[in-house]
């Protein structure tokens, strides 16, 4: 019997990638604006964004996201006298479904938001460049990269994510249910993984050890520091504090608090162990970092 081979069709393909970042901003964070050739989706990851479209306003809320047109001018700020996160995706394609989402509020779930977090995640791996610096104008590969394929799988995680957000749109407009989308991961170990994680945002606040983990997502001290290993390169209590030092620097762009309530809120035994953790991993003091990260931003 003679087999013969079928071509898959392939009807949307980014091109190339021009910019992954990943932004900080802080309550009185401005951007001027700008126009380019290419595509950019900007999704609100913490917070809310006010953005300029063409000569449209739109405020953008946690999960949600908007597709720039080519040429199209626009800018960005933090909208509610608070500080936001946002991912932003730059990108070529010549898909013209592409305009069937773009030019509008896309209210996404959590398949985009972790197709957009694994980009990130692929892209640490892949370039030099940092993800919350604002004026990169081309990525840097790295001489030695971290892992098989990570380019590809940033390409393949786009290209899903948009085909997402196309069918989604595709079936809102005809009034029918949405199908819920393949996961991209449900294994036995990811869900271990996101109760961990979801434990130590819920007690981000509080002193827990290694063991309250451990008994609070039943797995032995073993399996978790090989899940955090595999998953970031570092141990689990490494993982908590990377998280409390997040909060800190939102904290601190908010610049509500005082750093002694800030060391509370973000679970520090006092404001000198929040102060030399935070030198140790930012390479300047807390106070420093205010003032900086303003600096930073308003290039």
């Amino acid at each position: 019997m003679e087999y013969i081979s079928t071509k898959l069709k392939q009807d949307l393909f980014v091109n190339t990638i021009i910019s992954i970042h990943y932004f900080e901003y802080t309550r009185d964070f401005r951007y001027p604006g700008e126009s380019h050739h290419f595509w950019e989706l900007i999704y609100c990851d913490k917070g809310q964004l006010c953005i300029n479209a063409g000569n449209a306003e739109h405020i953008l809320d946690r999960g949600q996201a908007y597709l720039h047109l080519p040429y199209q001018f626009h800018n960005v700020r933090a909208h509610g006298g608070k500080s936001a996160n946002s991912i932003i995706l730059s990108f070529e394609s010549n898909t013209k479904e592409l305009y069937n989402i773009s030019d509008k509020i896309l209210s996404t779930d959590s398949y985009t938001a972790s197709a957009l977090f694994s980009i990130l995640r692929e892209a640490k791996a892949s370039f030099e460049n940092e993800p919350g610096k604002l004026h990169d104008q081309r990525l840097i590969r790295k001489k030695t990269r971290e892992h098989f394929g990570s380019e590809q799988v940033i390409q393949n995680y786009a290209e899903l994510m948009l085909i997402h957000l196309i069918r989604a749109c595709d079936i809102t407009r005809s009034d029918r249910n949405p199908p819920e989308p393949e996961p991209i991961s449900e294994s036995k170990s990811d869900r271990t993984l996101m109760r961990a994680l979801e434990f130590m945002k819920q007690n981000i606040s509080n002193k827990i050890v290694f063991s309250d983990i451990t008994d609070a997502v039943s797995v032995s001290s073993t399996t978790l520091k090989s899940l955090f290993t595999r998953a970031y390169n570092h141990g689990a209590m490494e993982h908590l504090t990377r998280m409390r030092l997040d909060l800190a620097k939102e904290l601190l762009r908010d610049g509500d608090l005082s750093c002694t309530d800030i060391a509370s809120a973000c679970g520090f035994c006092s404001i000198h162990h929040f102060s030399g953790t935070f030198k140790k991993y930012e390479s300047m003091s807390p106070t420093e970092y205010a003032k900086s990260i303003k600096a930073m931003l308003s290039d």
